[in-house]
């Protein structure tokens, strides 16, 4: 087993609403799509995502086929939640930045060689020895699977301290609309950052973390591997996504999660908490028919999605961070990211709520 010590998840300053949105969106689009557009964002349910420029200026960029510009903000942005992200995290944790055997990081949002992680190593100042696990193109299931790729390290590695970055700026893959995908992704993603503390179950910090992992697994459903896709084109990542998603997660999502609990002689109804990648309400929906999961359980989940929209590899973070901070008593929970694939990352962990801090207002 591992731990996670310790999260933080933040968002940037820019805000607006869906109504807002729509309002700035829909004369700039062919008419003969407003009505579907307008559906899409009531349907949503969302109230409000966060961006790192205002609504106008990403358009601006998009119509004047400012990728590189787009793709440069991306770095800025994510290095600075990064590192300023790291920095609370050790402090509260009393860790110097000598003490971090490594350092994972994930976003599907852009992409850089070196990665993000030998900026933040050089801000921190991080050792030179510093195992690093960079982690792209995994999409909404990607904080998961970088949980769960720390945590099979760690279990080789009982004594070690990672850091885990996950972060993604999806307000600059904002596109002109020429088909219905494409409304749908501009209308649901949001931007946001979540930077964890994972150690072993040797390192001194296990005893005070507030989340054990019991298991963790890896799915990916066959036949199914362009449900949830991006591209690179022209004026940037284009983004794809199957209306068919919610009923393939209602036919499939059950059968691999039924057999980890299998082997740990375990039921479903054992679970306290559910801690999920908020995809939308009609992916929630149907997880919780696959999985027989009262609504009332998913609800953290979809409060996660109103309040911040799809935030891809971090909305499960953001979710965390949540659950960590409301819940009051000791549980076990489920967590799980499903992403292009279709990928499924999931783990049952033991949950220790003590309140953490959370920058999400």
């Amino acid at each position: 087993m591992s731990f996670i010590h310790s999260i933080t998840a933040g968002v940037p300053d820019y805000i607006h609403s869906q109504v807002e949105f729509y309002e700035r969106v829909a004369p700039k689009i062919n008419p003969a799509l407003r009505s579907i557009f307008k559906k899409i964002i009531d349907g949503s349910l969302i109230r409000k995502r966060h961006a790192i420029l205002p609504i106008e200026e990403i358009i601006r960029l998009t119509n004047e086929k400012e990728v590189g510009e787009k793709f440069k903000l991306w770095k800025e942005i994510t290095t600075e939640f990064f590192t300023k992200q790291s920095e609370q995290i050790l402090k509260e944790a009393g860790l110097n930045p000598s003490e971090i055997d490594g350092i994972a990081t994930c976003t599907t949002s852009g992409f850089v060689t070196p990665f993000i992680d030998v900026l933040v190593q050089n801000n921190l100042n991080l050792k030179s020895d510093i195992i690093r696990m960079p982690l792209i193109s995994i999409g909404c299931s990607g904080g998961m699977a970088t949980i769960n790729r720390v945590n099979e390290y760690l279990l080789g590695s009982p004594e070690k301290a990672f850091l885990v970055c996950v972060g993604e700026v999806l307000s600059i893959q904002y596109e002109n609309a020429e088909e219905v995908s494409t409304l749908i992704s501009n209308s649901i993603f949001g931007d946001g950052f979540a930077t964890l503390l994972m150690v072993g179950r040797d390192h001194h910090l296990a005893k005070t973390s507030q989340v054990e992992l019991l298991n963790s697994k890896s799915h990916l459903f066959k036949d199914s591997n362009f449900s949830v896709a991006q591209s690179m084109t022209n004026g940037g990542l284009h983004t794809y996504i199957d209306p068919n998603l919610p009923n393939l997660v209602k036919e499939h999502f059950n059968t691999p999660i039924a057999k980890m609990f299998e082997e740990m002689m375990m039921k479903i109804e054992d679970v306290e908490y559910f801690i999920m990648h908020a995809g939308g309400p009609k992916v929630v929906t149907a997880i919780g028919e696959a999985l027989g999961i009262e609504d009332e359980k998913l609800e953290l989940t979809l409060e996660t999605y109103r309040n911040f929209g799809n935030q891809s590899s971090v909305s499960v973070l953001t979710a965390l961070a949540t659950a960590l901070q409301t819940y009051k008593k000791p549980g076990q929970a489920f967590m799980s990211g499903l992403g292009p694939g279709v990928h499924l990352e999931y783990c049952l962990c033991n949950l220790t709520p003590t309140s953490p801090k959370i920058n999400n207002d």
